[in-house]
């Protein structure tokens, strides 16, 4: 006969034993017999040495810790008849190898399982309660009882251990009185309650359970007794009044309404309850009331949805649609929506969690976890995790306050449920880890400025700009149809697709009855002092997105600033590294962690631009302001113009179109992409174009007339096959004599430019570019004119 055979059991659930069929062992050592506990408490799961040895000594662990544990480990073994098929060595770790025959934790664990499948299976419930009934019966006293009690470690890891263990028999301990408060008469489950509450004074549930019974057995009075005692304790123990469910059945025993209310929407019962809670026939026969049709509801914390939610369909399908799909591993699904600011994570997350609710039966979460919140820093994960076990029922006085003892709470808590949990507003990864539910029947759904794909197995979900049509919808549900369509437009353009800009000015409209949505238009068209007009009551865009801004490095926020010079062009590595003077991998590397926290956006592969609101805001920053004083925008602003005119030279040569009259004395930028055809050129110039005409439009301020001058002609020779001749022949014959050094501006240099500009808004109009010929046009006609032309 095998030692499996031989009858080997492993006991937990009060004083730490092991019996080899009816003779108990006699164990070894204190540190042996801890060292078991916690594998015990544990089975199955590979444990560590230094985690063993933290388990019996806590952080003040003696430099032999890793030896005594080791020699604990053989002493068992020794002890223990057959012990080592049983206490398995995993390299440096240990683990217990047992089953439900051989351990009564695993047991219990297995008849919980049991007990949810018979309720899942609609079985009759004194089935139901006979396996709670011999789940319960396993304990012989409290978990682990002569290692806990003698443990001075108040929060070593074997106290959080028996936490767990103690908190899922508290909830099979109401789970079967609840079901024999509705099967047999409440007179028979009050001394339970009254030593459970006992147990747990600021139980809620508990003392819930106990006033039904109470009232259901004729005691009223001491049912409203039980109300006033535990009404004081919240008080003055923790300053909270009972919760909502409680108040319920206190207002059930008021009316005498407790039989119905324990009863909403649960078939009748072969009891008859106490004569005060019956009403009689014309026989004089008991005969249970009408009851009325409800059903118990889980726990559900979420907020309520936007009324007026808009739009999204594509996101929110494609949420719906993995949310459904499951869990592909052992964990929850991590769904995590990213955007900027003020783009609405928040209302779509929502708007998907009330539609994904039902599939969740065991409780709906919603936590703000302040990682972007004025005045307020992010939530600490132990924080957070008291609020998710108040909610859960979990008494405060339980609630241990190490971090590692909750996170096991929670996951016990939550073992085998289907939960949906919405963190939002996270900050790092490290605030969500520990918050996840265990199992993968679980959904999490996490919202955050940063694109946290440092979580394992995230299913990202990105949230960009409103489309032009959502936008338009949203108005007009905020403000009516009959608006000025021009206006209309003007002002979707001015939000940039951000729904909370939209939302904003809309209600600054609503307030303000003598405005008219044109006038609102006009006064938004400053972009630096737009993001100040779109404010209402406590919420701004302005302080919406400056929150994201003051959480960047120094680094970050000098390179958005420099960004911020060129608004309304997308760049790419090699401008960025122009605008800041580093080399093209550290700009680069910036533009990725501004696109990680959702300030920069990527229209196309390798291209960043801003937001227009994120630069108004950057704009009016101080940090922004210095940059102007230093003189920094100028040199910045000239690195680029160099850099274009390098790759717009460099293009004209493999087009075919040389320039004996190119700027022979400017550098070539320090930084190049690779131009090494007719097609790399004319695809460069193209893609760059926008930031070569934002530059030409700024180098007016700046008075770069002379390698100003040169661009724009580079550029009308790559972009048009008619180069020069667009404008026709220049007055006199006259053109571009001279080279264009830079350095004066005088008249000539002044009259070149402008020129250049009119030749290069000609060749825009004539290509389809209607906007950027207006912008160089407009350029062009600020300058001075030719004293001819005057």
């Amino acid at each position: 006969m095998t030692s499996r055979e031989g009858g080997l059991r492993f006991q937990v659930l009060g004083s730490v034993a092991v019996r080899c069929g009816d003779s108990s062992i006699r164990l070894p050592s204190t540190v042996a017999r801890r060292v078991l506990a916690v594998l015990m408490l544990s089975p199955g799961e590979v444990l560590s040495t230094p985690r063993l040895a933290k388990a019996v000594w806590g952080s003040c662990c003696p430099a032999t810790a890793s030896n005594q544990v080791r020699k604990a480990v053989a002493q068992l073994r020794q002890a223990i008849p057959g012990a080592g098929d049983y206490l398995l060595t995993d390299g440096p770790n240990y683990r217990l190898n047992v089953g439900a025959t051989e351990s009564d934790l695993v047991e219990f664990n297995q008849r919980r399982l049991r007990v949810r499948k018979l309720v899942e299976d609609g079985a009759d419930e004194p089935q139901v309660i006979r396996e709670l009934q011999a789940a319960l019966s396993l304990f012989r006293g409290q978990v682990a009882a002569d290692v806990v009690d003698g443990d001075e470690l108040e929060s070593g890891l074997i106290r959080a251990a028996v936490r767990v263990v103690e908190e899922r028999r508290l909830a099979v301990q109401k789970e079967l009185i609840a079901l024999r408060l509705r099967s047999s008469p409440p007179a028979l489950v009050i001394e339970d309650l009254r030593d459970l509450v006992a147990q747990h004074p600021l139980a809620e549930d508990l003392r819930a359970q106990l006033m039904l019974a109470l009232s259901l057995s004729g005691r009223q009075a001491d049912a409203l007794a039980e109300y006033a005692e535990i009404r004081t304790l919240l008080r003055d123990e923790l300053g909270i009044d009972p919760d909502h469910s409680l108040a319920q059945v206190h207002e059930a025993v008021l009316r005498g309404e407790t039989f119905a209310y324990l009863h909403a929407g649960a078939p009748p019962r072969h009891y008859e309850p106490h004569p005060a809670t019956t009403q009689h026939d014309a026989g004089r026969r008991h005969v249970a009331p009408r009851l009325p049709e409800a059903r118990a509801r889980a726990t559900c914390t979420l907020p309520h949805g936007l009324t007026d939610f808009v739009g999204r369909r594509e996101e929110l399908d494609a949420l719906l649609r993995t949310a459904r799909a499951g869990s592909r591993g052992s964990g929850p699904l991590l769904i995590c929506v990213d955007g900027m600011g003020g783009i609405g994570k928040t209302a779509l997350a929502l708007h998907a969690a009330h539609q994904l609710a039902q599939d969740y039966p065991d409780g709906q979460f919603y936590v703000d976890l302040h990682g972007f919140s004025p005045n307020e820093g992010p939530r600490e994960p132990a924080e957070v995790l008291q609020v998710l076990l108040r909610s859960l029922g979990t008494e405060a006085a339980n609630i241990p306050a190490e971090l590692d003892c909750r996170i096991a709470i929670w996951r016990a808590r939550l073992a085998d449920s289907r939960v949906l949990l919405l963190l939002d507003n996270a900050a790092s990864e490290a605030q969500v880890v520990p918050l996840l539910p265990p199992g993968n029947g679980s959904l999490a759904l996490v919202t955050s400025r940063r694109r946290l794909y440092g979580l394992d197995g995230t299913e990202p979900c990105p949230v960009s700009r409103m489309s032009a049509g959502d936008s338009r919808t949203l108005v007009q549900r905020l403000l009516g149809d009959e608006l000025d369509p021009e206006a209309t437009e003007r002002l979707i353009a001015h939000c940039g697709g951000l729904p909370l800009a939209l939302r904003l000015a809309a209600a600054k409209l609503r307030s303000r009855p003598t405005w008219t949505l044109s006038h609102l238009v006009e006064r938004l068209g400053d972009v630096r002092r737009r993001t100040f007009e779109l404010q209402a009551g406590d919420r701004s865009v302005r302080s919406v997105l400056r929150l994201s801004f003051d959480g960047l490095t120094e680094a970050q926020r000098h390179a958005l600033c420099v960004l911020a010079l060129v608004p309304d062009a997308s760049v790419d590595a090699y401008e960025a590294a122009a605008l800041l003077g580093t080399g093209s991998t550290e700009a680069e590397l910036l533009l990725e962690e501004l696109l990680d926290v959702n300030l920069l956006e990527q229209p196309c592969i390798g291209r960043y631009s801003l937001h227009v609101l994120v630069a108004g805001v950057t704009a009016g920053t101080e940090e922004f302001e210095q940059l102007l004083r230093s003189g920094e925008r100028r040199s910045a602003l000239r690195r680029l113009l160099d850099y274009h005119l390098a790759v717009s030279a460099r293009s004209r040569l493999l087009l075919g179109r040389p320039d004996d009259r190119t700027a022979a004395g400017h550098e070539t930028a320090p930084h190049l992409p690779e131009i090494n055809s007719r097609k790399e050129a004319t695809e460069i110039c193209e893609r760059e174009s926008p930031a070569m005409l934002a530059v030409l439009c700024g180098s007016r301020q700046e008075e770069f007339f002379g390698p100003a001058a040169q661009l724009a002609r580079n550029l009308r020779f790559v972009l048009t096959s008619e180069g020069c001749h667009v404008l026709g022949e220049v007055e006199n014959g006259e053109e571009d004599s001279g080279e264009y050094d830079g350095v004066a501006a005088g008249p000539r240099e002044t009259e070149v430019f402008r020129t250049e500009l009119l030749g290069l808004a000609a060749a825009c109009r004539r290509t389809g570019l209607s906007e950027q010929s207006e912008a160089l046009t407009a350029t062009a006609l600020s300058l001075a004119a030719p004293r001819r032309d005057r």
